[in-house]
């Protein structure tokens, strides 16, 4: 490309200034404007050096000014070229001609002179302007390239403190979860311990009845005694079945000393509730006690919930606050990316002026101001989202703290609890078994003014008739007794103690010689006479009777329909 087609190719200047052509076939040059504008705008040559942000910007520069260089200097020396050819064909044309173009060159010249002159200035000022511009971009693209990356290190910064909150947040749900379990536990915990006093309080008045009963209980054996003592003065004026009489009389006398024995382990039982109960308000005052410690931990930890609760809010809040100026330093990252993208295209474009270029400088530096002021801004909530965490932190660390005193005071108010069940289900039991023994004795007294006697914890009644077998058997089981069976050699010796024949609760009814007691057992010990049992089919001797009660071998078979006394014996549970 030759210098004229630079001049040709650079944009039509106003109105006011000059408009070069190059002529194809021609060398001269033709001033097309009566008004000659002797000035090239600066900015003109300066657009030919916009674009000037391409990777290879430094060496383009220096090949541009090297060029302009040449340009110039090409210019010059063919303008004298051209001046000397001019004057050759001026000479050759005619002196009038000659002079004519002459004064027009020497014209030329001087205009051609200040131009270049002016070009020269402007090519300085343009270097000039280039390389503070040049200066100016590399530091600016240093500040971008650190501030790059200290956003970037931000960022991952803000990643895992960001991660960091979660987990916490996590770990913050989870034990607030642990707390509404451990909270939930608790009011079941003192739910249990109201039943638990309530029962303690009934225990307490059945308690109370108890001793009622047992004070007319002893009332009832006094007065039984004194039955005895009356029965004792019947029985001395009795004459008629003496032997009987004595026996009844010294188990009554047994059963006298066992009523005291009772009545002795009664009292000593009385001793140990009375114990228990002591124990029992002293192990509900520590119960209490228990309970007032854990409420005031219950206030605490609902102190520290609502502490943690505004802590969440705040942290929220930040989280919020964080999550805006992340959005503005991603807009402000994206502002500048455009920049960089409309800085990398004038750079690219040889045609944008180096205006465009400065005020895309002022721009650039504006982002990168705005860019640092979110970066501090940034790096402001980083540090307080790290107080926030931290704060979280210990708040975390004084609810589990709280969390575990309070599974602690649960597990000791458990035990108590416990402790107390056990303690409640003592007195039940005593409260049970002298109720059982109550009703026992209550029982056997009825008993025994009904005429029964008692041996070996069994009790035995012996009929003043006679009757059937079976009409013998329906007697005891309306009696809620069944005919005796005999199960030892001593209830076998008792049982001849009464000295008359008496039907027992053992037959054959239903298999010949297959003898079973009453309640369906088979006989293993017996205690038949001599020859005894003899019945054979057709004889009808299915039922067994004591009948030689002088011997110690005292059974014998007999036919059921015969009419003989009988004994009934029950057992008190």
């Amino acid at each position: 490309m030759s210098v004229l087609d630079v001049f040709v190719s650079v944009e039509e200047p106003s109105e006011s200034c000059i408009y070069w052509k190059r002529k194809t076939n021609s060398s001269e040059i033709i001033n097309q404007n009566e008004d000659k504008c002797h000035t090239v705008e600066p900015n003109r040559l300066a657009s030919a050096l916009s674009g000037l942000q391409s990777p290879g910007w430094s060496e383009t520069v220096k090949k541009s000014s090297w060029r302009v260089a040449t340009v110039v200097l090409g210019l010059l020396c063919l303008l004298l070229l051209i001046g000397l050819i001019t004057l050759v064909s001026l000479y050759i044309k005619g002196s009038s001609k000659w002079e004519m173009e002459m004064v027009q060159l020497q014209t030329s010249h001087k205009n051609l002179t200040k131009e270049q002159d002016q070009l020269q200035t402007s090519y300085n000022n343009l270097t000039k302007e280039k390389d503070q511009l040049q200066t100016s971009y590399n530091n600016l693209t240093t500040e971008k390239d650190q501030l790059q990356t200290s956003y970037n290190n931000l960022t991952k910064e803000k990643d895992q403190l960001q991660t960091s909150y979660n987990n916490l947040t996590k770990e913050k749900d989870q034990l607030q979860t642990s707390y509404n379990n451990l909270t939930t536990e608790k009011d079941q915990l003192q739910t249990s311990y109201n039943n638990l006093t309530t029962e303690k309080d009934q225990l307490q008045t059945s308690y109370e009845n108890l001793t009622k009963e047992k004070d007319q209980l002893q009332t009832s054996n006094e007065n039984l005694t004194k039955e005895k003592d009356q029965l004792q003065t019947s029985y001395n004026n009795l004459t008629k079945e003496k032997d009987q009489l004595q026996t009844s009389y010294e188990n009554l006398t047994k059963e006298k000393d066992q009523l005291q024995t009772s009545y002795e382990n009664l009292t000593k039982e009385k001793d140990q509730l009375q114990t228990s109960y002591n124990n029992l308000t002293t192990e509900k005052d520590q119960l209490q006690t228990s309970y007032n410690n854990l409420t005031k931990e219950k206030d605490q930890l609902q102190t520290s919930h609502i502490n943690l609760t505004k802590e969440k809010d705040q942290l929220q809040t930040s989280n919020e606050n964080l999550t805006k100026e992340k959005d503005q330093l991603q807009t402000s990252y994206n502002n500048l990316t455009k920049e960089k993208d409309q800085l990398q295209t004038s750079y690219e474009n040889l045609t944008k002026e180096k205006d465009q270029l400065q005020t895309s400088y002022e721009n650039l530096t504006k982002e990168k101001d705005q860019l640092q002021t979110s970066y501090e801004n940034l790096t402001k909530e980083k540090d307080q989202l790290q107080t926030s965490y931290e704060n979280l932190t210990k708040e975390k660390d004084q609810l589990q703290t709280s969390y575990n005193n309070l599974t602690k005071e649960k597990d000791q108010l458990q035990t108590s609890y416990r402790k107390l069940t056990e303690e409640q289900d003592q007195p039940q039991k005593r409260f049970e078994d002298i109720t059982n023994e109550r009703n026992y004795l209550e029982r056997r007294d009825a008993l025994f003014s009904q005429g029964w006697v008692s041996f070996r914890n069994h009790f035995y009644y012996i009929s003043s008739g006679k009757k059937s077998w079976q009409q013998s058997r329906a007697d005891c089981l309306q009696k809620g007794a069944d005919l005796v069976i005999i199960n030892s050699h001593e209830e076998q010796e008792f049982t001849k103690t009464f000295k008359k024949v008496i039907w027992i609760g053992l037959t054959d009814m239903e298999t010949e010689r297959k003898w079973k007691w009453v309640d369906g057992t088979p006989l293993t010990t017996s205690y038949w006479s001599s020859h005894e049992p003899n019945g054979v089919p057709g004889r009808d001797e299915d039922c067994a009777e004591i009948k030689n009660y002088d011997l110690e071998e005292s059974w014998n078979d007999e036919s059921c329909h015969l009419e003989r006394f009988w004994i009934c014996e029950k057992i008190l549970s």
